[in-house]
């Protein structure tokens, strides 16, 4: 069995088989704005077209590191969801939902709803954003 050295600090192995960073909070917003409309930043992989939200170095689906960036996002689809009514870290009520993407992706958003009994599996939602935080409204 042959010894690496410096297998503590990563120096005795490969650059592929250090730790991936790509799920550093804070690197940059996951979202931008594309001509007035809310663009989440997402990957898509060059070999097998693979998704992923947030942007990744690595395909969720075959571990290929050939991702690059891919902006999706507009209007969705609310797949399913549920109102937060105790929370020990953010104020309450609050709304979260799987939304669908015409992409193919699917996310857990926040949803800003005037009244949240109002909202429906299948409902059409739209991005929007503040200056620091995303999220999606009924249409």
């Amino acid at each position: 069995m042959r010894e690496v050295s410096g297998a503590t600090n990563g120096s005795g192995y490969g650059a592929d088989a250090l730790p991936i960073e790509d799920m550093k909070e804070g690197a940059k917003k996951p979202f931008e704005l594309v001509d007035g409309q809310v663009r989440l930043r997402g990957s898509k992989s060059r070999s097998l077209g693979g998704m992923a939200f947030p942007e990744r170095e690595v395909c969720l689906e075959t571990g290929a590191r050939d991702m690059e960036p891919f902006l999706f996002g507009g209007d969705g689809v609310l797949y399913s969801f549920s109102t937060v009514h105790v929370s020990s870290s953010r104020p309450v009520p609050y709304t979260l939902g799987y939304v669908d993407f015409p992409c193919g992706l699917r996310v857990l958003a926040h949803v800003v709803a005037d009244d949240p009994d109002s909202l429906r599996c299948d409902q059409a939602v739209q991005l929007r954003a503040t200056d620091d935080s995303w999220f999606v409204v009924p249409v």
